[in-house]
């Protein structure tokens, strides 16, 4: 794959164009429902990466401060309890970090140190979880594992069974994304689009926010019309991040962003690219809406297997609603998309 003129010296041009660059505006047509457990989930959850040494470098600091993972965990994931919220809040302070060790810092363009973490990440995702041992060197990877063992703890088998499957589905596809952040090449639009599907972390954030929130839908359903809305609700999240990240991502030469690959495909304007990338995202709503309402219809036939999972079924419907527009509130108000300088590399 050749190597883009994006991240050359004459993107000049595009790096002033971030001075007038605005973000599309999202709507969901869901409400938005804060857990009251904000303060306490984002207590809770820097003390805990402060005692394992997440904080200890300016960057991480910075970006624990900025992200506010407690309302990041309210928005998102509404109606757990309060140790819930918690745990939620501790899993998006972990998720971003480690993201962002590889989108933004020289690890995520080193294969062969990607591939010594990714060794400790991996086995912190034993099953049934361990105690803390000397392998993990990596506080990020200590973290996870005590992130994993009280989630196993508390979640029903079936969320502790898809977890750990769907986080090592994220963590392939970030070695892909090592490779074009080495050769600093863009991906051809359909290449990125199916990776953006595995390598935003969507398919383990929803497996713990159901498993934190009472919805269990069957195996044999999680492959139709519910599976679908699942990766509706993943793209909705993940495009329209695109669109807030854009200003860190030309700061840090990361390649895997929608309105970059759109830029590269169809020779446009960042701005005209941030546009489409919105146009994209008000489809996929409607198919996400469209989905959605099948869903409750068909709990209601006697006749189709959705309606012996019918309770399921409705708390998960509900569940990614309230995700969407949650994330999309959060994404407006949090600092970690406002900010235009002062960038630190991880």
């Amino acid at each position: 794959m050749p190597k883009s003129l994006l991240f050359s010296e004459s993107f000049v041009s595009d790096r002033r164009a971030l001075a007038e660059y605005r973000v599309p505006t999202y709507t969901a047509p869901f409400p938005v429902v804060l857990n009251p457990h904000h303060e306490y989930a984002e207590e809770v959850a820097l003390g805990w990466a402060r005692d394992h040494g997440l904080d200890r470098t300016p960057a991480a600091a910075q970006r624990l401060a900025d992200m506010a993972c407690g309302m990041f965990a309210a928005l998102y994931c509404p109606r757990t309890d309060r140790e819930g919220l918690a745990l939620y809040a501790k899993w998006i302070a972990w998720l971003f970090l480690w993201d962002d060790i590889f989108d933004d810092g020289p690890l995520g363009r080193d294969p062969i140190a990607f591939r010594v973490a990714l060794a400790q990440v991996d086995r912190a995702l034993a099953e049934p979880p361990g105690p803390p041992d000397g392998f993990f060197t990596l506080p990020l990877a200590r973290a996870l594992a005590d992130i994993w063992r009280d989630f196993y703890g508390r979640a029903p088998e079936n969320a502790r069974r898809r977890f750990p499957a769907s986080v090592r589905v994220y963590l392939r596809a970030m070695a892909g994304e090592t490779r074009n952040r080495v050769a600093e090449a863009i991906p051809d639009l359909d290449s990125y689009l199916r990776l953006r599907r595995v390598n935003g972390a969507t398919r383990c954030s929803i497996d713990m926010m159901e498993g934190l929130q009472g919805v269990d839908v069957p195996d044999s359903l999680r492959h139709g019309l519910y599976g679908e809305l699942r990766a509706f609700a993943s793209e909705l999240w993940l495009w329209s991040n695109d669109t807030f990240t854009v200003r860190k991502d030309l700061h840090y030469q990361n390649p895997h962003n929608l309105v970059l690959v759109l830029c590269e495909a169809r020779g446009l304007s960042l701005q005209d690219a941030a546009y489409q990338a919105g146009h994209m995202v008000e489809q996929r709503m409607r198919d996400f809406v469209r989905v959605a309402e099948r869903l409750r219809e068909l709990v209601d036939l006697p006749e189709d297997p959705h309606s012996r999972a019918k309770e399921p079924v409705l708390r998960g419907v509900r569940m990614l609603e309230e995700s969407i527009s949650g994330y999309f509130r959060w994404q407006e108000t949090t600092f970690r998309y406002r900010r235009t300088s002062g960038f630190i590399t991880p």
